[in-house]
């Protein structure tokens, strides 16, 4: 009967470690997810906030390194002119709501 019980035992122990792993997969998991969400939303708020204070070169500034902070950047398939006319679609509003001026050639 005792060795019911440690057989027992040593499969708790195990199941309980592999739990253990499993959560903390998932909570590095849940933190990245939250810390992109956060960053992205995070920006375009601190952008908005800024210009509604009018404080353009702080919201100037943000956007900036959002831009150079932006993965695409780092795309080694596309060429520096596809980059630079993907960024530019992509930041062209919030470039233009703060008043900066890009000339597209």
């Amino acid at each position: 009967m005792e060795a019911f019980a440690y057989f027992v035992y040593i499969v708790w122990v195990v199941l309980c470690l592999i739990l253990l792993f499993k959560v903390w997969g998932m909570c590095n998991d849940v933190r990245k997810i939250k810390s992109h969400i956060v960053r992205d939303e995070d920006y375009s708020t601190k952008i908005k906030f800024l210009l509604s204070i009018g404080e353009k070169e702080k919201a100037k500034e943000i956007l900036i390194a959002k831009v150079l902070s932006d993965d695409s950047i780092f795309n080694i398939t596309s060429t520096p002119v596809e980059k630079m006319e993907e960024l530019y679609n992509k930041y062209h509003d919030e470039f233009e709501s703060i008043g900066i001026e890009i000339n597209k050639e």
